[in-house]
Parts: structure tokens; sequence; C-alpha cells
């Protein structure tokens, strides 16, 4: 398949889920008119592009589990996110990234603080009823500056679409090394530590070629809903944070998908990735790093149980199921206060 025709298809695949979401949202307000409605917002700068936003792949993951408990969710992108119809809704969740939103009276504003914390004023987390940081030491350490309640929420997975592949579904052998990410113009830290390799390394993102020899680039893009079938069948997933987000401790999402996927992840040490550490091998540097990784290729037995407690431990403690729940539970927590008053 070309990538011209597999961006046709994302975008008319988006198109279809703009829509048939607005349809439900509209018909469900019709018929259950007490419903609890949420709005999701996204920072996506379209909809025709929102398939390559991780973002978008964990709004809707979200709105699906919190449809389960019996909300009426949408999603707006950017662009809606001051529209008329996004302010009949009760409750308001942003997914803090990269733009800021201004809150609307009358609705529970709730951030959910996902990244790029060294963008968010003390005054931008003051404006919302709540917020939920990904990241422990950040929370407390915000927490202490401010009035309004603040909490950590680590990101999560989709247990639904992150899962170990059958035998069929594998895209990757063994021997690979893999890394899913683009640059954004940096040579991310943990390739350029690899590198030169005599592993088996497999990069997939855009924008490699100014960075790396072309012979370890595999793809530009892999599509979100096939991703299992790579993170659950190569030999070590690699993994690495943004500056502000390792100094911050916010632990990327990735190690929760791979997990999920019951694959042995090697990370870059983040401070308060807390009971999930125990199932990442993590370096410090360039020597610590081939440490790494010749350890998991050699040990793969006991990396691999390793890796399944992990994917256990991930199902059970941080899935958009229980995220979901810690936020209905929040959404009644104040309900019930505004009838008491």
């Amino acid at each position: 398949m070309t990538d011209r025709i597999q961006k046709w298809l994302q975008q008319v695949s988006v198109m279809r889920y703009q829509f048939q979401q607005r349809e439900q949202s509209c018909s469900l307000f019709r018929q259950h008119p007490q419903q609890i409605s949420i709005v999701i917002k996204i920072p996506c700068r379209s909809w025709l592009g929102a398939f390559s936003w991780g973002d978008f792949h964990m709004a809707v993951a979200l709105q699906k589990a919190l449809k389960n408990l019996g909300f009426n969710v949408l999603l707006q992108v950017l662009p809606e996110w001051d529209a008329k119809e996004g302010e009949q809704y009760d409750v308001v969740i942003v997914f803090r990234g990269l733009n800021r939103y201004k809150c609307k009276a009358k609705q529970l504003n709730i951030m959910w603080n996902i990244s790029h914390p060294e963008d968010v004023t003390l005054e931008e987390y003051e404006e919302y009823d709540h917020v939920f940081i990904a990241s422990d030491i950040w929370a407390k350490e915000i927490s202490q500056s401010l009035s309004k309640p603040v909490e950590c929420m680590l990101q999560c997975t989709d247990t639904q679409r992150f899962f170990p592949p059958s035998h069929w579904d594998k895209k990757c052998d063994k021997e690979t090394i893999l890394f899913v990410g683009g640059t954004r113009d940096v040579f991310r830290p943990v390739i350029k530590e690899l590198l030169p390799t005599e592993y088996s390394l497999a990069v997939y993102g855009k924008n490699w070629p100014q960075f790396i020899d072309k012979k370890y680039i595999k793809g530009a893009y892999i599509p979100n809903e096939l991703l299992y079938k790579y993170y659950g069948s190569a030999g070590i997933v690699l993994n690495d944070h943004w500056d502000d987000m390792r100094s911050k401790g916010f632990v990327s999402n990735r190690i929760f998908d791979a997990l999920a996927c019951g694959a042995v992840v090697v990370s870059d040490k983040v401070e308060g990735m807390g009971e999930i550490a125990t199932f990442v091998q993590t370096y410090d540097d360039k020597y610590s790093l081939k440490q790494c990784l010749e350890f998991s290729l050699q040990h793969s037995n006991e990396v691999q149980a390793r890796a399944y407690q992990g994917m256990k431990f991930v199902q059970r403690e941080h899935t958009f199921g229980q995220r979901a729940k810690q936020f209905a539970a929040l959404i009644h927590r104040h309900l019930d206060i505004e009838l008491a008053q």
C-alpha cells in the first residue's frame, strides 16, 4: 500500500469517526437529557491529521472507557475548542500538551497535563477546578504552589489495542531492536547513543534520513492499530524521553503500550517511574545502554519473565478503564458537592 493511499484511507476513517461521534452525541442528548456529558479537548490541529497524533488515540480510548461508564462523550480538536457546541457539555477534560485552553464558566474544567510541563504556568493550572498530572514528582511539586487540587494520573494504555500478537501477526523477529518515533528534527538520544551498532536495528518514524543510515530505517509510520504486532514481536523495544519530560518525571506512554504487548523495554531512566521501573531495563549513558541490550539478549528467559509480569501489571493498574474510573469518581464527587450546596 502506497503512502498516498494509506493517508487517504486514514482521512476517510477519521471523517467517518467524526461524523459518527457527533451523530451519537446528538442522539444521546435527545434521548437522555439528564446524562452527564463530557467534552475531551485534544491539541490535534485538524481532524484530517488526527490519526498521526498519539493524543487522538488516547482520547478515543478514554472516550470509549467513559462511555462504558454511562457518560456522553464528545472529542474536539484544537480549532473546535472555543466552539459553542462544547459549551453545552457539563464537563471539560483538556489534554494539556502543546496548547492552552481558556476555561469557560459553568462547566467542570479538568486538566490532564500529559506533556510539555515547561509550557504550563501556575496561573494556568489555577484556572481549572482539578488538575491531573502524568508525573508523581511534578504533581507533588506543583501542588505546593496551587490552591486547586492536584493529583498524579500517569499515562496508560488501551489493552483492547495493545496486547501480545499471535504467531501469525508478528512483524519482527526476536533479534530485532525496535524504535518507533519521529525526530522532531532532533537526533533522538537512545538512537544516537546506540549507533554505530551491529545489532539488527529497525527504526520507524519521520525525518530520520538526516540522522542515520537508511539501512536502519524501515518505514515512516506504523498505524496505531498495528503497533502491537511490532512491539509484541521485537526482541527489544527502545524508548527515550524528551528532556523536560525526563527531568519532571513524565513517563512515556510508549512504555505502557509496549509492556501491554509483552515487550522487553529498554528506556532511559526517569525519576518517579515508581513500580513500573521494576519491569523496564533502564540506562544512564551509552555504556549502560550497551549493557542493557547485551543482558536482555543473552538472558532472554529472565527478561521475558519480567516482561510478562510487566504486562500483567499494566493490565491491572494502567489502562484507560482505570483512568476513566478516576475521572468518573471526581465528576460524581463534584456533582454531589454542587447538589449539597
